[in-house]
């Protein structure tokens, strides 16, 4: 009942190890292995939670004109996140990935730290990028970031 891992993420969660995987696996092998995981006393103590995806619609997708990786760390207050999320919303960008961690930093401070994956599918100007940076650094002021790091990847055709 075999398929192919085609995306995985592993992270854990206080005392918890969680593993999440997407398989590729033939249509007509696709109810033989969801069972299979469900049903083999081997993987009981596992936890194994096994469900399909329903396919997304292509045709409506656009492609992206730019992605930017988002890099930030700050003392942990509440609203960091949301503040985040509001200015990327805000220049109508939408979140791909995003990962949050609590850290030891300077002095034993709790920092939040952000890792997010952000695109658009508007066009976006170098003038654009760089009052998107502003932005961010006017955040960085408001919240006390101690840094906020901003990568951009552009497709190689645009």
């Amino acid at each position: 009942a075999g398929g192919n891992v085609t995306h995985s993420k592993m992270i854990r969660l206080g005392q918890e190890f969680t593993t999440l995987m997407h398989v590729s696996v033939d249509p007509e092998k696709r109810e033989h292995l969801v069972e299979s995981l469900k049903t083999n006393e081997a993987l009981k103590s596992l936890n194994i939670r096994a469900s399909s995806l329903a396919r997304r619609s292509t045709s409506s997708h656009q492609a992206s004109m730019i992605g930017l990786r988002i890099h930030v760390v700050g003392a942990d207050r509440p609203g960091m996140l949301a503040r985040i999320a509001e200015l990327i919303a805000a220049r109508n960008m939408s979140i791909e990935d995003i990962s949050t961690e609590i850290r030891r930093g300077k002095n034993d401070r709790r920092d939040f730290v952000v890792n997010a994956d952000v695109v658009t599918t508007e066009k976006i100007y170098e003038k654009d990028l760089d009052s998107l940076i502003e932005d961010f650094h006017q955040l960085k002021e408001q919240l006390k970031l101690s840094v906020v790091d901003i990568r951009v990847h552009m497709p190689e055709d645009r």
